[in-house]
């Protein structure tokens, strides 16, 4: 059976063995046939685990939430009663092997134990499924509580950065149905680019349930950083990924970081599938680092990206903001109006900012 890659099919798969029980209660008293039913089972509480284990890695950072955490301790206190039963159940089987007049007789004695774990298992799962009478599926239960909860990923803005035009008009390009997955912010070094980008990912347009996080790559991450060498490009790229990876919780600070290049970007992809998030790549030099996000598939993350390259600047399919001498004008008059405490009218370079 193809083994799905949310939780969302929990529902069908703990249906699908409640039609699996009703064919071994019908196979019970056949010696050949019961045991391959059972390892039917056996094999749809193995789905189970994997379909938890790839709930739990795509809401690992949402896993403080109290209800959403009950819902899979749920699962997992269904999984443990279903293998117990099932090794009860081949217990029982074994025993009560045998022929003719000595099943009979055993049978007559003892009951029929293999009916009666048979019983158990069907109520374990018709009780898990009434539990989920409130939801459609426990993949919408999950999601619709994950949805409900603030996320811990956030970007820090800077303090007395003004919430500008731009960054009104930045964010309505992310909030865009139909928009470009990348937005690019270009400018001269200094500028403000990555202030006016932290800005918006600080409080992220409510389409992005998964909340924002920033890569700051910078000159360090770039082949000319690298003198040209291929492997180290590569190496600090892998650690700028695997940064990323420990920030979404789908690696540990202790896990190796010496790894290739392309399994690290299979790990990123496997880790945003059914994720909405904006990702903030930070002062990119280089193009193929938008180039490998971009390519992720199964997702609906957005992605914000500073840079000063005129190469990545140039990059196709995406929407592309530039910050100009005005809008340096209006935010710098901002800052100082922050930081000064004065108002607009006392602010001395008020006309040589206007000018």
């Amino acid at each position: 059976m193809e083994v799905v890659q949310t939780l969302a099919s929990a529902v069908q798969l703990v249906s699908a063995m409640v039609s699996a029980v009703g064919a071994l209660e019908q196979a019970a008293a056949d010696a050949a046939e019961a045991p391959r039913r059972l390892q039917v089972l056996e094999d749809f509480v193995s789905d189970l685990e994997v379909l938890m284990q790839q709930a739990k890695q795509k809401h690992a950072h949402k896993m403080h939430g109290p209800q959403l955490e009950r819902q899979f301790q749920s699962l997992g206190r269904l999984m443990d009663q279903l293998r117990g039963n099932i090794i009860k159940a081949r217990r029982a089987l074994k025993k009560g092997k045998g022929k003719g007049l000595a099943r009979v007789v055993w049978s007559s004695v003892v009951g029929d134990p293999l009916m009666k774990y048979i019983q158990l298992i069907r109520d374990d799962l018709n009780w898990w499924l009434e539990l989920q009478k409130l939801s459609q599926s426990v993949g919408n239960a999950i999601a619709s509580t994950a949805k409900g909860t603030p996320s811990l990923l956030r970007v820090k803005s800077e303090h007395g950065y003004p919430v500008s035009d731009k960054c009104d008009y930045v964010r309505e390009l992310l909030e865009k149905d139909d928009g470009h997955r990348v937005v690019l912010i270009v400018g001269l070094s200094g500028i403000g680019k990555s202030c006016l980008a932290r800005q918006i990912a600080n409080k992220p347009p409510g389409n992005f349930a998964d909340g924002a996080i920033e890569i700051s790559f910078g000159r360090w991450c770039s082949r000319a950083a690298c003198n040209g060498r291929r492997s180290e490009y590569h190496k600090r790229l892998v650690r700028k990924i695997c940064k990323f990876l420990v920030q979404i919780g789908s690696m540990t600070v202790n896990e190796d970081t010496a790894k290739d290049l392309e399994d690290v970007c299979c790990l990123l992809q496997t880790s945003l599938v059914g994720r909405s998030m904006l990702i903030l790549l930070d002062d990119v030099w280089e193009q193929d680092i938008v180039d490998r996000f971009t390519k992720l598939y199964d997702n609906d993350c957005r992605y914000l990206v500073t840079t000063r390259d005129e190469a990545v600047y140039e990059i196709a399919e995406a929407e592309k903001v530039e910050i100009s001498k005005d809008d340096i004008k209006r935010i710098s008059k901002g800052i100082l109006l922050y930081h000064s405490l004065l108002s607009a009218e006392e602010l001395p370079v008020y006309e040589f900012l206007d000018g």
